[in-house]
């Protein structure tokens, strides 16, 4: 990426923080809790299998924090 997003007014900007990670399972679209590493969001997807033996298909979701700036 070239560093940001640029929309008519604003452009957005990749803040500092960390990424967000969550689990979603592909057959139910229910998602895990947000965690902090993406082995630690996948750990939702083996309890839910547990609990779901034929929901056996997940995606890995990761968010990155952006910030919206005024144009200038």
């Amino acid at each position: 990426m070239s560093g940001g997003y640029r929309f008519a007014r604003l452009v957005l900007v990749r803040a500092r923080g960390p990424l967000v990670f969550r689990a979603q399972c592909e057959v139910c679209a229910e998602m895990g809790p947000q965690a902090v590493t993406g082995d630690a969001a996948m750990m939702w997807a083996v309890l839910h299998l547990d609990d779901h033996p034929g929901h056996d298909r997940f995606r890995e979701l990761s968010s990155t924090p952006y910030r919206a700036e005024s144009r200038s």
